[in-house]
């Protein structure tokens, strides 16, 4: 079973959202982890491929929104893609969630997406998972 981690930021709004994703990317490609970012859909994986590139001005991120057989770290994308963890921005839990070593939904203030993070977390838990929360202030 992987480990789930629930990032709740104080704050509300996509960018907010699509920022901290692009943060938790870079970290875990630092630390030798293989990231799929699973998008809503191609619009919100073009634009979080472009803000992968400028978020962060002192840093390079290999990334892209295409696996390249594997050989790419961080793969944007709707559909499915390899990746050790599993950053879900997506609206409902991935199919293959339990295949993945780690598992990431980053949830805004906005009254949406905390419902949507609940009903992902019961998903988890009633899976067998046991997830963790996160408080980010922003």
């Amino acid at each position: 079973m992987p480990r789930i981690d629930f990032y709740i930021l104080n704050v509300e709004g996509a960018q907010a959202r699509a920022h901290f994703c692009c943060r938790l990317a870079a970290r875990a490609w630092r630390e030798g982890m293989s990231v799929y970012i699973r998008s809503a859909d191609e619009a919100a994986a073009a634009h979080l491929d472009t803000l992968l590139w400028t978020f962060d001005a002192t840093s390079f991120i290999p990334h892209g929104q295409d696996s390249q057989n594997g050989n790419n770290p961080i793969v944007i994308s709707p559909s499915h893609q390899p990746g050790a963890l599993l950053i879900n921005l997506a609206d409902s839990p991935s199919d293959d969630w339990q295949d993945r070593e780690r598992v990431a939904e980053v949830i805004t203030a906005d009254t949406a997406t905390r419902k949507i993070g609940r009903l992902h977390y019961r998903h988890y838990q009633q899976a067998g998972s046991e997830p963790h929360t996160h408080h980010i202030e922003h």
